[in-house]
């Protein structure tokens, strides 16, 4: 009988079998075999070749990596409002799961990886295009090593320990002293969600600006998402209009004054108004 088969027959077992204090031990046994099938099909794949394909969209690119059963897809669903597949057994993503994230007006492309038990150098190669690597513990970790692997091909991290509403505060300052800084959060409790929210944002350094048409109002609830450091000409880039740019106009925190007239190396800051002017 084929992998496949294997999982389909467990999976059915457990559908079909009504869980109560007498089928407790059945149930993990059922679980553990099923843990096992899912990690061989997911080294099977990898040897006979099969890729991760992953295409960047969005204003940034966020990988979400870590061990299995940490919480990353739950995690990735109330990022993304998602559906990646989630389970009560180890390994249940086998391929890389794509999702957008919308906060402040930005599109935060957000990918799913397979637990690094199955696809490690896989997934560490995806992590090392990513504009910011979220690595997910959980609270009951008890190897921390990957941070340093990831340090190799990917400096721009995030480190999540989930389930806190498991342990008290002592156990979190256990945590916080064996790994540094870290966000602690419980996916089961909504707790800290928000929160991580703001901080994959500001590890990005998006920032909005504000196109205003020569002769027309600016449009507030479309702004065009670029990263600190930018210019004016990253806008003009960005904005791919036909032509050559002349001049922009500037109001905003990066203008000496209201109404600046800048050139295209002129540096932007978050809510700026930009008026550029085609020769």
């Amino acid at each position: 009988m084929r992998i496949e088969e294997k999982i389909r027959a467990i999976e059915e077992e457990m559908a079909r079998t009504q869980y109560h204090k007498g089928t407790e031990h059945h149930f993990g046994t059922l679980k553990a075999k099923l843990a096992k099938l899912k990690k061989e099909q997911g080294r099977s794949a990898r040897k006979k070749g099969k890729k991760f394909s992953v295409r960047k969209s969005g204003d940034a690119t966020v990988v979400l990596i870590g061990p299995t059963s940490t919480g990353k897809s739950s995690l990735f669903n109330s990022l993304t409002s998602g559906r990646a597949r989630v389970g009560d057994h180890p390994f249940t993503t086998q391929e890389v799961t794509p999702g957008v994230m919308n906060f402040n007006g930005a599109q935060i492309q957000v990918l799913d990886m397979p637990s690094l038990e199955i696809a490690k150098k896989e997934v560490l190669s995806v992590a090392g295009i990513a504009d910011l690597v979220v690595l997910v513990f959980d609270v009951f970790q008890k190897d921390f090593e990957i941070i340093k692997e990831l340090d190799a091909v990917n400096q721009k991290q995030l480190v999540v320990v989930n389930k806190i509403d498991a342990v008290d505060n002592e156990w979190l300052k256990f945590i916080k002293e064996k790994i540094g800084n870290c966000l602690f959060i419980s996916l089961d409790k909504n707790i800290g969600i928000e929160n991580l929210k703001e901080e994959v944002y500001k590890k990005l350094k998006l920032i909005r600006v504000y196109m205003k048409p020569k002769r027309g109002k600016v449009d507030y609830s479309k702004p065009l998402i670029v990263r600190e450091g930018d210019g004016v000409g990253d806008v003009w880039k960005k904005l791919r209009l036909h032509g050559k740019m002349e001049y922009a106009v500037v109001w905003g925190k990066s203008a000496k004054f209201d109404g600046q007239k800048v050139g295209e190396e002129h540096m932007l800051s978050d809510g700026d108004i930009i008026t550029i002017v085609i020769r």
